[in-house]
């Protein structure tokens, strides 16, 4: 493979794409480029100009759907039991009370 060729290696869990270089002697071994990098050179110094494929963003992972609510996971991770059975969660729930929250816990 050329130098400022690049590889498209798919991601095995969101389908996205990596941009991959040959940078060691063997074909083998694969390193990842820098796909954000505004320079012309490529990396570790092997000089030669770089293909436009480095020069585009990459996304990695979606945002924005982190909360995927659970009524189970919510009670036993923020719930009144969780809480009182360690001494971090007596504190939370003291400082809750001296808040005056109406809502002490879950």
């Amino acid at each position: 493979m050329a130098a400022g060729l690049g590889l498209l290696w798919p991601r095995a869990a969101g389908g996205s794409f990596l941009l991959l270089r040959h940078v060691a002697a063997s074909p083998f071994q694969l390193r990842a480029a820098s796909v954000l990098s505004r320079s012309r050179e490529l990396p570790l110094g092997l000089g030669g100009p770089v293909s436009s494929w480095s020069l585009q963003q990459v996304r990695l992972k979606a945002r924005g759907n982190e909360y995927q609510p659970n009524n189970r996971k919510r009670k036993r991770t923020h719930g009144w039991i969780k809480r009182i059975s360690t001494p971090g969660g007596i504190e939370v729930i003291l400082r809750r009370m001296l808040k005056g929250r109406k809502s002490l816990s879950h």
